[in-house]
């Protein structure tokens, strides 16, 4: 068995700070009309909506259910790092309902100039967001560990870094969040992430 490692508190603390930070931010907009960062960054509002709307289906989860299993089936095909996919998987899954419990806690309406897609439930933090941060970041991340040719690990590392950035500009360019519902949603899925590599290093060290 190996040592304990000295990440695992730095990581909690880590995701204890990003959670506060949701909570705080989710605290001070709630209630409140949109604030002039939130009004500057809605100039996004329209650009490029084709695009837009494709970063906001890679969020549903019809989509990433389909890369759960790509994710899954080449991680078993390569013998390694299925049990980070399913952590994260399952990590997902209850962020989204602890999202879902955030936005009720918060009430924060919704901006009315949505684009494309109506959107009935509340804003902050928003859910693509915290997709972003912790599922797509969080396999990119694996995926610049997977033992793969190098060339092919750029590439993919890059796609999901493209997935990182898409998923929050799609939610403003749709019109369908605030920055800070982005910024809280971000910070929200960053914290996941931190109990994810957690609950790893606990892993690796009973291996």
């Amino acid at each position: 068995m190996r040592a304990p490692s000295t990440a695992e508190p730095r990581l909690a603390l880590a995701a204890l700070l990003a959670l506060c930070v949701t909570l705080a931010l989710g605290a001070f907009v709630s209630g409140r009309p949109a604030l002039p960062l939130d009004v500057d960054a809605a100039k996004v509002r329209g650009e490029a909506i084709p695009l837009a709307v494709f970063f906001t289906t890679l969020g549903r989860w019809p989509v990433l259910l389909l890369l759960g299993a790509a994710a899954l089936t080449l991680a078993a095909s390569l013998r390694t790092g299925v049990a980070a996919v399913a952590v994260i998987l399952v990590a997902q899954l209850l962020s989204q309902g602890a999202n879902t419990l955030l936005k009720l806690a918060f009430h924060r309406a919704r901006p009315d100039a949505w684009l494309r897609i109506r959107e009935v439930d509340f804003s902050y933090p928003s859910g693509h967001a915290v997709t972003a941060a912790l599922f797509f970041l969080g396999l990119a991340l694996l995926a610049s560990q997977a033992p793969l040719p190098r060339p092919f690990v750029s590439l993919l590392v890059a796609l999901l870094a493209l997935c990182v950035i898409g998923l929050p500009w799609s939610r403003l360019a749709l019109g369908a969040h605030y920055l800070t519902d982005v910024v809280g949603g971000f910070c929200f899925g960053l914290a996941w992430l931190c109990v994810v590599a957690v609950a790893l290093v606990r892993l690796a060290a009973r291996s």
